[in-house]
C-alpha cells in the first residue's frame, strides 16, 4: 500500500473501479450510437416510411415560430440553458447551477423533399452554436459574448460573486441531423361517419314534411321501419360523398423520441461527422477504461 493506509486505500480502490465502470459504459454506449448512425440509410422526407428512420436536411423556422434563445435573444430552432453561480469556500472555487431549461418547441426539418416536424423532447442534441459570459446579476441583463485567450483566464480567475450564462443554439438554416421514430399524421380521415350521419337525420327530422315527401313511399304519414332504413342509408351515401369531395388533408410527418429506448439523436451536421464524433467519444471512454483498469491492476499488486 506504499504507506497509504488502509481505509484512504480502498477508497482510491473503489473510486478508480467507480471511474472504469462508467467510462466502459459511457464508451460503449457511444459506440452503440455510432454503429446506429453510420448502419441506418438516410431516407427521403416524401417517401420515409413509419418506423426507426434517419432525416438530414436544413432547419427552418415554423409558421408564426418566435423561438429565440433565452439568454441571448437570437432567433433559432432549438436551445438550451443554464445560469451558474460562483460559490467559493476558503481558497476553492466553483459553479453551482442555478436555473436551467431546454426548448421543448417543434422544429422542422426540410430536406428538399418535403418537411418534417420534430418532437425534441427526450432527444440527445448536439448544437452548433453556443454562447458562454459573464454578468453581476442571476439574470443577463444584456448579450456579451465571451472572449478567448488571456481575457478570459483574466475573467475566470479574479473576478467573483459573478454569474455564468451559457446557451446552446440548433440554429435555422444550418444542416440538421435527425435519427428517431417517424409516423404520419393528417393525410385521408379515418373518423367514423356514424357521428355525421346522426347529426343529418336529426336536421332531417327537424321538417318532418320535407322527409315524409322523400321516404313516405306509401303515404300514409308515417316512416315505417324499412322506409326509416332508406332514410338512414341515404343520409350515409350523403355523408361519405361529402367527404369524398373533401380536399385531402396535407400528410404531416413527426420525428420523436422511440418507444423502444433506441437513440434519438439531434445533430446541426452531417452524418460522418457526428459519427466521428461518436467514435471519439466512444475511444475516450475506452481509453480512460484501460487506464483506470491499469491502476487497479498496479494498486492489487502492491497489496
Amino acid at each position: 500500500m506504499s504507506g497509504i493506509a488502509p481505509f484512504k486505500f480502498w477508497l482510491i480502490v473503489l473510486g478508480t473501479a467507480g471511474v472504469a465502470a462508467y467510462s466502459f459504459w459511457f464508451g460503449f454506449k457511444a459506440w452503440r450510437k455510432e454503429r446506429i448512425v453510420q448502419d441506418t440509410p438516410t431516407s427521403k422526407v416524401r417517401s420515409a416510411a413509419q418506423g426507426y428512420v434517419e432525416l438530414t436536411g436544413f432547419a427552418v423556422a415554423l409558421p408564426d415560430s418566435q423561438t429565440r434563445g433565452p439568454l441571448t435573444g437570437l432567433p433559432c430552432a432549438w436551445w438550451r440553458y443554464k445560469v451558474e453561480g460562483r460559490s467559493r469556500g476558503g481558497r476553492s472555487r466553483s459553479w453551482t447551477t442555478v436555473q436551467s431549461d431546454t426548448s421543448a418547441a417543434p422544429i422542422m426539418l426540410d430536406d428538399g423533399t418535403g418537411q418534417c416536424l420534430i418532437d425534441p423532447r427526450g432527444a440527445e442534441v448536439y448544437p452548433g452554436a453556443n454562447s458562454v459570459w459573464y454578468g453581476p446579476s442571476s439574470w443577463p441583463e444584456i448579450y456579451i459574448p465571451k472572449g478567448s485567450g488571456i481575457f478570459d483566464w483574466l475573467v475566470d480567475t479574479f473576478i467573483v460573486d459573478r454569474y455564468r450564462y451559457t446557451e446552446y443554439r440548433l440554429m435555422l438554416r444550418e444542416p440538421l441531423y435527425a435519427i428517431g421514430a417517424l409516423r404520419n399524421v393528417g393525410g385521408i380521415s379515418v373518423e367514423s361517419p356514424d357521428a355525421a350521419v346522426a347529426q343529418l337525420l336529426r336536421d332531417w327530422k327537424a321538417d318532418q314534411g320535407r322527409l315524409l315527401a322523400r321516404f313516405d313511399l306509401n303515404h300514409d304519414g308515417i316512416l315505417s321501419s324499412a322506409e326509416w332504413q332508406r332514410a338512414r342509408a341515404s343520409a350515409r351515401d350523403e355523408v361519405q360523398s361529402a367527404r369524398a369531395a373533401e380536399p385531402a388533408k396535407p400528410r404531416l410527418s413527426v420525428l420523436a423520441n422511440p418507444t423502444d429506448n433506441r437513440a434519438f439523436l439531434l445533430a446541426a451536421s452531417d452524418e460522418e461527422t457526428l459519427a466521428r464524433r461518436l467514435r471519439h467519444r466512444a475511444v475516450a471512454g475506452i481509453a480512460v477504461f484501460l487506464t483506470a483498469v491499469a491502476a487497479l491492476a498496479r494498486m492489487w499488486t502492491d497489496l
